[in-house]
């Protein structure tokens, strides 16, 4: 079976590089504001994971399975350091790819992440999700149920396109296995710095769940909580976010110094 061709997007130059992954129902897109912040000091690659955006999706879907694709698809980069960024369900599957201990990962930062326990999800909205899928003014009640800071048209636009595009494999593997995993082994065994940081009015990875299901089962993190923001924090809070990696990058993650910023 050939290994899929998945759609990614690069910009910026300096190590260590930064690798995106972005939430369910999402695209690389969603990374556009703080990638295109800080590609102005560093190598930023955004990648569209199976099944979302514009990568095909896998003939057979788990945790374990989209992280062996990313890690391939990274090392065949040849990065001399990266720090890997996941958003929501990209966090978790940072974890899984991070777990393997890829020889040049500086970092991880996880975003508003899915713990490696299963993700306590309302079994009636993982039940909706699943019966709606491609279904626009159910997109559009989710994205209304997820932010609490106000977003751009435009970037509304791009959430609700991009949940439409997502194809069923990866949209009913997430809500009905992906998102039940358990990864806490493989997380515990991580030993590079994680940042983690999460929306105080996050409904969807609520603080206590970050205090309890993602904190401990890490060896070497540090949290930082963004007041009065939602669940898509690179919407909703993208300079925020962007300032508190760029900082973690620079005190915690070895690599290249980086270049001057040109602004």
């Amino acid at each position: 079976m050939s290994e899929p061709i998945l759609h990614d997007e690069e910009q910026g130059d300096g190590s260590p590089a930064l690798v995106f992954l972005h939430y369910f129902a999402g695209s690389l897109r969603s990374w556009t504001h703080v990638a295109g912040d800080l590609s102005r000091i560093y190598r930023c690659l955004r990648i569209d994971l199976p099944g979302f955006g514009r990568s095909p999706p896998l003939r057979a879907f788990s945790v374990d399975a989209v992280a062996q694709v990313l890690s391939r698809r990274i090392a065949g980069l040849r990065l001399e350091s990266f720090v890997l960024i996941g958003h929501s369900m990209g966090g978790k599957l940072a974890l899984a790819c991070a777990a393997a201990h890829p020889p040049s990962l500086a970092g991880v930062v996880l975003v508003a992440p899915s713990p490696p326990s299963p993700e306590p999800m309302d079994e009636k909205e993982r039940a909706r999700l699943l019966t709606t899928h491609r279904d626009r003014a159910s997109a559009e009640h989710t994205l209304r149920m997820i932010t609490q800071r106000p977003i751009l048209a435009e970037e509304a636009e791009i959430c609700i396109a991009d949940n439409l595009m997502t194809s069923a494999d990866a949209w009913n593997w997430w809500l009905a296995q992906g998102s039940r995993e358990n990864i806490t082994a493989q997380a515990e065994r991580i030993v590079c710095p994680v940042l983690v940081l999460g929306g105080s009015a996050d409904p969807v990875i609520p603080p206590p769940v970050i205090t309890t299901e993602v904190m401990p089962r890490l060896a070497d993190a540090s949290r930082v909580e963004i007041a009065r923001a939602g669940h898509l924090l690179p919407f909703e809070a993208s300079k925020e976010v962007a300032d508190s990696i760029q900082r973690f990058v620079r005190e915690r993650c070895r690599g290249t110094a980086p270049r001057a910023d040109r602004s």
